[in-house]
């Protein structure tokens, strides 16, 4: 339900879905814990980028009322979430990267030569 969401009010994905499941870690592991990790050396990157994107989000959709823009940003938004949950699982980051590697392979053989 999160992606259908994202596509038709990206506001409320923003709020709802996406502070949710960090809501959820903050329980599971605790808010300290999880704002120490969030604020770790290795995940700053991904702090930077899910926080940002998540702020364009409720700007373009709130303040500026443009769908592109808050679409765009909850497209990131997404993509850092999910990079997010699954660097918990064992093995996550290495089988992200391997996805990551695939896709990118995939999708350079759609373009023109």
């Amino acid at each position: 339900m999160t992606l259908p969401l994202l596509a038709l009010r990206p506001s409320k994905f923003a709020l709802l879905g996406s502070l949710l499941v960090m809501f959820g870690f903050s329980v599971l592991i605790g808010p300290i814990n999880h704002l120490k990790h969030l604020l770790s050396a290795e995940r700053l990157p991904f702090s930077a980028i899910y926080f940002s994107s998540l702020g364009l989000t409720l700007y373009f959709s709130l303040g500026a009322h443009s769908y592109l823009g808050s679409l765009i940003c909850g497209a990131v938004q997404v993509v850092a979430l999910v990079a997010y949950v699954v660097a918990y699982f064992p093995g996550g980051t290495s089988t992200l990267r391997l996805g990551g590697q695939l896709a990118l392979r995939g999708a350079g053989s759609l373009l023109p030569r």
